[in-house]
């Protein structure tokens, strides 16, 4: 029987702390605040316009009349890209570091709040993914089942 009393929560307070930076660091990368783009980005109705356009042409058997861009150079060490490792390596950092806590039988509050923030933040940066491709297949959808309207017929 374990009778010693528990002590302070180390390794839970650090985990904690690296949950919060997680949390922090996802969010920041799923708002897209810190993003540096050197193009402006094209408005959803031009981009959906573009679509129907390129749509159409397909099934009249035009060819599109879109105009290869050349893509813009990005270097690995953009800020945005960094986000996209830092993220989920905090995340699994403060789970286990929470683990950790909850095997020394430290107070488990903060050990607790750890494992789930870090695992919050590696959920929440992939459901945001998963989201937004879920929007496109909707907008897609819905593009083609309006194909009659857009050919004109």
């Amino acid at each position: 029987m374990h009778t010693e009393t528990l002590g302070r929560a180390n390794w839970g307070l650090i985990a904690f702390g690296i949950g919060v930076s997680a949390l922090l660091v996802a969010a920041i990368m799923t708002s897209g605040v810190m993003i540096n783009d050197p193009e402006p980005e094209k408005s959803i109705g031009t981009i959906m316009g573009e679509i129907a356009r390129d749509m159409r042409a397909a099934a009249l058997g035009a060819e599109p009349t879109t105009v290869p861009s050349e893509p813009a150079k990005r270097s690995i060490f953009d800020f945005d890209s960094v986000l996209w490792y830092v993220a989920p390596i905090l995340g699994i950092l403060a789970a286990f570091l929470g683990g950790i806590s909850l095997f020394r039988h430290e107070p488990s509050a903060l050990a607790k709040l750890a494992i789930g923030m870090g695992i919050g933040a590696v959920v929440m940066q992939y459901a945001f993914w998963l989201v937004l491709l879920v929007c496109g297949a909707m907008i897609l959808v819905a593009i083609a089942s309006n194909i009659g309207e857009i050919l004109g017929g």
